[in-house]
């Protein structure tokens, strides 16, 4: 079959959305089917820019770029330049105002709208050229949720397509943990439900979210499932010659990688349980909290893509955190089950007992509670299964199990 994978997100975005979408993109290739992508420009200003993300573009077909929206371009995070820090006092000021001016419309805008503010590109997919009814599927996928805007403007344009649109959320709308609750609260509901009565097939990333939407969506419950996020790449571990088995060292090190927003993830008593413990910690990640490097405790923040897989290649052992509340499942516990080395999943929320038969029937997690007893413990199993390199990976982690329950209602169109 010839699909259109549609996100808002380029491939050079290092973001954890990226990864969900290349896992999407491989397992669809991967069963044999063709895939164009449709996606914004690029802008290597931008903070979240990262070459090293687009390492599947050898595998894709064609790609169509939308250009960004003047408007748009005033919600982007920019990369610091350096060079314009001497600056004389007038132009410091001007500069200053414009930095306020841009931050009180941004929060102005993220107080009102239903949106990301990527809505504001969603127009500019009109003026592409593209013969959309070559395709048997268009695919969207989100975060960010305008992403899923861009197929319905596409089919509104463009009647005679007759290609079936799949939609993929990695979070919801209206139960969006990140989503503040006030008085938009229906009119996002009426605009997630308008958005999927269009879809011919809904998949969410999560069981529990799945649950949660058919209860939410009770008449749209009929086209809707979930598919799991799929690990990056499947990692064959060797140990050098030169180098000590983690056995036989004196000090593991553990990696924590990924976003620990304390709205989100509670990262402390992992904290403390390394400041306290005899094993070293590594931690990689956006927050806005501020944690202090110690001893045996090494505090990263944002770093590039490739640096972030060659520190957690040197961890060994990988720890994911679950979300404080809510029903939706940290990438980061797909994307690392690959590697020949333990990993520990740290439950939390108010559906513990329910995450812990989810990841017990992967046989693949080391399971514990957010509290450093519990946590503590879950390490020493890992250290246990140092260099026990029969890590199983259950089929259902992989790219093309995914790619095959996404496709599965339409693998009778194209001929496949």
């Amino acid at each position: 079959m010839k699909i259109l994978f549609v996100s808002m997100f380029p491939i050079e975005s290092n973001t954890s959305a990226t990864i969900q979408n290349k896992g999407i993109i491989k397992g669809i290739i991967n069963n044999g089917h063709i895939v164009d992508i449709l996606t914004v420009k690029p802008n290597i200003n931008t903070q979240s820019y990262d070459d090293s993300m687009n390492d599947i573009h050898t595998l894709l077909g064609k790609t169509y770029y939308i250009e960004l929206n003047s408007k748009y371009k005033l919600f982007m995070a920019k990369k610091d330049n350096k060079s314009k820090n001497i600056l004389n006092e007038n132009t410091g000021l001007l500069r200053l105002g414009l930095k306020c001016i841009k931050s009180f419309v941004k929060k102005l805008y993220y107080n009102i709208a239903i949106y990301d503010a990527q809505k504001f590109n969603v127009k500019q997919v009109s003026k592409l050229k593209i013969d959309y009814c070559k395709y048997d599927i268009i695919v969207s996928s989100s975060d960010p949720k305008s992403s899923h805007l861009i197929v319905e403007r596409i089919y509104k344009e463009n009647q005679n397509c007759r290609a079936k649109w799949i939609q993929y959320w990695g979070d919801p709308m209206f139960h969006d943990i990140t989503r503040k609750k006030d008085w938009r609260d229906e009119l996002v509901k009426y605009s997630e439900k308008k958005l999927i009565s269009k879809a011919d097939k809904v998949f969410y990333a999560s069981p529990l979210t799945l649950q949660q939407q058919r209860e939410t969506f009770v008449d749209l419950s009929f086209k809707m499932d979930y598919a799991s996020q799929t690990y990056v790449d499947e990692i064959t571990h060797k140990t050098k010659k030169n180098q000590t088995k983690s056995s036989q060292k004196e000090v593991v090190v553990v990696g924590y990688f990924g976003a620990y927003r304390s709205g989100i993830r509670n990262i402390i008593p992992l904290y403390n349980a390394a400041k306290g413990g005899n094993f070293n910690l590594t931690i990689c990640g956006p927050s806005d909290i501020l944690l202090q490097s110690t001893k045996n405790v090494t505090v990263y923040g944002s770093v590039p893509y490739k640096k972030s897989l060659k520190m957690e290649e040197e961890s060994d052992i990988i720890v994911c955190i679950c979300n404080s509340r809510g029903t939706q499942i940290p990438g980061k516990i797909y994307y690392c089950s690959s590697y020949k080395k333990p990993m520990i999943v740290v439950l939390d929320g108010e559906y513990q007992e329910e995450l812990r038969n989810y990841f017990n029937s992967f046989d693949r997690y080391i399971v514990c509670e957010n509290h450093e007893k519990s946590i503590n413990s879950a390490i020493r199993k890992a250290k246990e299964k140092l260099n026990n390199y029969q890590y199983n990976i259950n089929e259902r982690l992989t790219p093309e199990y995914m790619g095959r329950k996404i496709l599965s209602d339409f693998l009778k169109l194209g001929g496949n």
